[in-house]
């Protein structure tokens, strides 16, 4: 299915594209795993997709087993987007996510049930994480995931482990762009 909903471009699976698959649980038992998504597009920001996922079987595949990491991360705190000119973009993440943007001088954030968007000026961005953001010219862009850990302590060696650079600015340890694909990624103490 196809449509607009103010402005916002739509583009759902319908039900006989679900996407589904066996999956195992920690004990080898098999189970039913499935989804659909539905994407959205931004005209003022080519290079970032949005979409959206429902899962079919959610009991299935959302396990505490999987869900402990050794950096100790717990969840996804928020994303955040980079734009020239930030208000550009309100409407357009109001209509996508369905929650109220709160207005900064520097631009908004909209709270949603698995973690906030920001959308902040370029210079915001270098302020509050450390690092060049991303170039604007095209429209706005990804800048950065962040995460929530329990302790940012065990994050001191992960990135050299993997063979990236790592980057503490304040209490979040920052694994920059350049070896994450493009968008920065954010540690952070869970609050």
């Amino acid at each position: 299915m196809f449509g607009t909903y103010n402005g916002v471009f739509i583009k759902r699976h319908d039900a006989e594209t679900v996407r589904e698959r066996e999956g195992k649980r920690p004990d080898g038992t098999p189970v039913k795993l499935g989804f659909s998504l539905a994407f959205a597009e931004d005209k003022r920001a080519p290079d970032i997709h949005f979409a959206t996922c429902q899962q079919h079987f959610p009991e299935n595949f959302w396990n505490s087993a999987f869900q402990k990491h050794a950096n100790s991360a717990t969840g996804i705190a928020g994303v955040a987007l980079v734009a020239a000119e930030p208000e550009r973009h309100r409407g357009f993440m109001q209509t996508f996510t369905g929650g109220e943007a709160i207005r900064s001088a520097d631009g908004f954030s909209i709270a949603t049930p698995r973690g906030t968007i920001e959308m902040t000026a370029p210079a915001a961005f270098s302020r509050r994480f450390g690092v060049a953001a991303p170039d604007t010219a095209g429209g706005a862009r990804l800048a950065a995931i962040r995460f929530t850990v329990v302790d940012a302590s065990l994050l001191q060696n992960m990135p050299e482990l993997a063979g990236v650079a790592g980057l503490y600015a304040g209490n979040a340890a920052l694994i920059g762009a350049d070896d994450a694909m493009g968008a920065v990624i954010v540690f952070e103490p869970s609050r």
